[in-house]
Parts: structure tokens; C-alpha cells; sequence
């Protein structure tokens, strides 16, 4: 018998053949004068983000009815579907308009945007997820510092992949890291849950 992950995934590619976006490959775009190359839209469990939805309310210290949500790399806008079925409100932004168009087809009662992760604005969010957007730790570096400035405090990243440079800022007291890992006892997968703060001493 399916699971609930497998016939989602099903669901998702059956959509993607029918509009040619199955074989998308890795989507350039330019940043700073070069040409970097970004990730198609990847799948991450759905299951272990629902179960990170569970911390949500405890981290921010809002209901979930009062929650800006937002996926970078949205894809198809599964993600952002679950946050506004949970009760929040949800964005996708992503860099290929073909998805932007398609996410806002299957689910319009989010919002979708085509936006450069690393030249958006972050600033009203109170949860940011994302799934691997890029190939170089170099740029997942500079997307994390952007949200680091731009998050309020109290914030949530939900993420499974971040650079070394972070993952090592936990480890230095007083380092300027902005960023604290939560604990959890429920089940996240691969997802590492963090929560901004006003500096690494607080």
C-alpha cells in the first residue's frame, strides 16, 4: 500500500510530465555579476515538516493563525499548502516563473512570487523554510547572513542544509552567531530547527 508521502510524490510528478517540468535541470540565474546555478525543485518529506509545525507556536510565541510562513525554492507550493492548512499564512518564492505559475494554479490561496533568494527581503516572515536552493556552500553562506539581518527576533529558519560557517558558529560562545539550535523530542528527519536571536549571549 501507497503512503501518504508516496502518493503526494506520484501526484507531483504525474503534474510535472504533463507540463514538461519533470526534467528540469539546475536553473541559472545571475548574482553579482555572475552566473550561479540553483537547484529544481527537490523533494523533502512532507511528514517531518508537519511535525516541525509542532514547535512552531512554543519557538515564535504566536498562535498559527498568526504566523507568515515562507518557502524559498517552492517548486509546486506542496509545502506552502501544508503552513496554510496548518493555519498559517503561506509564500513561495522561487526562481523558475514556470513553477510560480504552476503553484498558483494548484494552490491559490497561498501566495507565489519569482524572486532570487538572495536579493529578497525576509524581514516579515516569522518562519523560513527551504530544502537545499543551492549548490555551493559559498551561497548557502550568503543566504544564511541575509536572513540573520533581516529576521525579527524570535524567528524560525527550518532547513536541512547549512554551511559550515554557521554550524560552527554554534560551537564559539560569544561569536556574534544569532542563531540557536532547537531541541525537540518529536520527529524531524533531516530538518535542523533554529530560532533567531538577539545575540549569542541571550
Amino acid at each position: 500500500m501507497l503512503t501518504q508521502e508516496e502518493v503526494v510524490r506520484q501526484l507531483e510528478d504525474f503534474i510535472l510530465a504533463e507540463r514538461g517540468l519533470l526534467s528540469v535541470g539546475n536553473i541559472p540565474f545571475e548574482h553579482n555579476g555572475k552566473v550561479e546555478r540553483g537547484y529544481p525543485y527537490i523533494r523533502a518529506s512532507n511528514a517531518s515538516l508537519l511535525n516541525a509545525f509542532r514547535t512552531i507556536e512554543g519557538v515564535t510565541g504566536k498562535p498559527l493563525n498568526q504566523v507568515r510562513f515562507l518557502e524559498v525554492g517552492c517548486g509546486l507550493g506542496t509545502k506552502c499548502e501544508l503552513a496554510r492548512q496548518a493555519g498559517m499564512t503561506a509564500t513561495g518564492i522561487d526562481l523558475l516563473t514556470e513553477y510560480v505559475n504552476l503553484a498558483r494554479q494548484l494552490y491559490p490561496l497561498c501566495a507565489f512570487e519569482q524572486a532570487n533568494a538572495l536579493e529578497y527581503n525576509y524581514g516579515c516572515f516569522d518562519v523560513v523554510y527551504y530544502h537545499v536552493p543551492f549548490f555551493g556552500e559559498e551561497l548557502v553562506r550568503e543566504l544564511e547572513k541575509r536572513l540573520l539581518e533581516q529576521l525579527q527576533c524570535g524567528s524560525m529558519l527550518i532547513v536541512t542544509r547549512i554551511s559550515d560557517w554557521l554550524a560552527e558558529g554554534f560551537e564559539t560562545k560569544g561569536g556574534g552567531i544569532y542563531f540557536q539550535r532547537i531541541a525537540t523530542d518529536v520527529d524531524v528527519g533531516r530538518l535542523t530547527l533554529l530560532c533567531k536571536l538577539h545575540d549569542s549571549d541571550n
